[in-house]
């Protein structure tokens, strides 16, 4: 399980969250819901370790988490095919990976002859051939054309099915994809306006109708 304990950030004077609760289930797929900018990649940076809290206590998951980053961080030197080698996936699995997210054709291709979208597809890639219990997904469909994005969203799905995910996104209706939990945030410092299940709605509509009134 993941686990906040009363945790405050800040950036300088800026304070990011400020006695922030907030947990996790083994097995849980849960989206962070809420505008850009107000701290949400923080909030799972501070969950991966890579910051550490002002104050407060995080208690990690037992395994570490496969990451997609808002920011592709592909190697420029490398081919589509390498920047998946050079994290230790068979060449098999990342001729795969590299077709399912339609990049098979651009396998010898270098990130700078790539369109942004195909960045993205290729990052998804990596991040879904290298696998685990645990994934990170911040913003994992941003830049893509709606056509691609629902391909890759059910790619997504189906590979984290099953396992624990926790999904940063400004997009109710990926959350509600995506998630079976939605943590909606929102002010400074980061607070939780409210945690729901998606079980709770029937429709992505009737989602959007409550965010709407309550939020």
């Amino acid at each position: 399980m993941l686990e906040f304990k009363n945790v405050s950030f800040s950036y300088g004077e800026k304070n990011v969250l400020e006695n922030f609760s907030f947990s996790v289930k083994d097995g849980e797929i849960t989206a962070i819901l809420g505008p850009s900018g107000f701290g949400k990649t923080t909030l799972l940076e501070l969950a991966s370790g890579f910051l550490k809290p002002k104050s407060g206590e995080i208690f990690p998951f037992s395994e570490k988490p496969t990451f997609v980053f808002q920011e592709d961080r592909l190697l420029p030197w490398a081919t589509a095919l390498e920047n998946l080698l050079a994290v230790n996936i068979e060449k098999s699995r990342a001729a795969e990976y590299l077709e399912k997210v339609g990049l098979s054709d651009s396998a010898e291709k270098y990130p700078d002859e790539l369109s942004g979208g195909m960045c993205r597809r290729l990052a998804i890639a990596r991040a879904l051939a290298f696998g685990g219990k645990v994934f990170f997904l911040d913003e994992p469909l941003r830049g893509l054309d709606i056509k691609t994005a629902a391909e890759i969203l059910e790619l997504i799905k189906a590979e984290i099915s099953e396992k624990t995910a926790l999904i940063i996104t400004h997009s109710p209706a990926e959350a509600f994809s995506l998630a079976e939990r939605i943590v909606v945030v929102g002010g400074e410092p980061l607070e939780i306006k409210a945690d729901l299940l998606k079980s709770d709605f029937s429709s992505e509509e009737e989602l959007f109708a409550f965010l709407e009134k309550t939020i």
